[in-house]
């Protein structure tokens, strides 16, 4: 597994995204994105920021098209939204790593 540190440089490198984790059982998940993929467009959207991302998300519909990299090779998966549910923000933030879940304290990314 990549160490975080190493996921971002390839992010930055390959002008994508690092993805650090799903939901369980989110939309995400369910279509097989997972811990060190890069995202690097939604849509055809680019994705070489969260800027970016959510400009692609604002465009998108009750499905979305991800192109991701993962193990040297690009594909693209198509993950259908639930539209209705929502997570928590310390839910989310906790399961990508940017809270500890002990302390409920914000981490710096590696």
């Amino acid at each position: 597994m990549l160490k975080r540190s190493n996921l971002i440089q390839l992010a930055e490198s390959l002008g994508g995204l690092p993805v650090y984790g799903c939901l369980p059982g989110s939309p995400a998940e369910r279509a097989g994105v997972r811990y060190g993929d890069i995202l690097l467009s939604v849509d055809g959207y680019a994705t070489p920021t969260w800027d970016a991302y959510i400009e692609a998300r604002h465009h998108s519909g009750a499905a979305i098209r991800l192109r991701l990299f993962r193990d040297g090779d690009e594909f693209e998966v198509d993950v259908t939204l639930d539209r209705g549910a929502r997570a928590d923000l310390a839910t989310v933030a906790t399961t990508l790593g940017l809270l500890d879940a002990g302390s409920g304290s914000r981490e710096a990314p590696n």
